[in-house]
């Protein structure tokens, strides 16, 4: 499979390397061991453990590898807003004692 017919999301690769298998939601949760809502629900973009994700891509042949990307500004700027309220809660001392994020 060529990177140019990849789908954007890991839900879209995941029913794209499903079905190009020719097995069914339910099958593939037999053979992961879990619930075919799950399937489901990973399919239409739902989030899952990084192991949930590996053990499901092993199942269909394939590893499944963590490529972190660069951040965009947004995220950048949304980060280092929260930094600087955690260092202000913790400056009032309204962390003390608790961790809180």
């Amino acid at each position: 499979m060529t990177e140019e017919y990849l789908p954007s999301t890991a839900g879209g690769l995941l029913k794209q390397l499903r079905t190009a298998a020719g097995i069914s939601q339910r099958q593939l949760a037999d053979a992961v061991g879990s619930d075919v809502s799950l399937i489901s629900r990973l399919e239409r973009g739902r989030d899952a453990r990084l192991s949930t994700w590996q053990k499901i891509f092993l199942c269909l042949g394939y590893q499944a590898r963590l490529d972190p990307g660069e951040q965009d500004e947004e995220t950048e700027e949304f980060l280092k807003d929260m930094a600087d309220e955690r260092r202000e809660r913790q400056r009032q001392g309204l962390c003390t004692g608790k961790r809180r994020f």
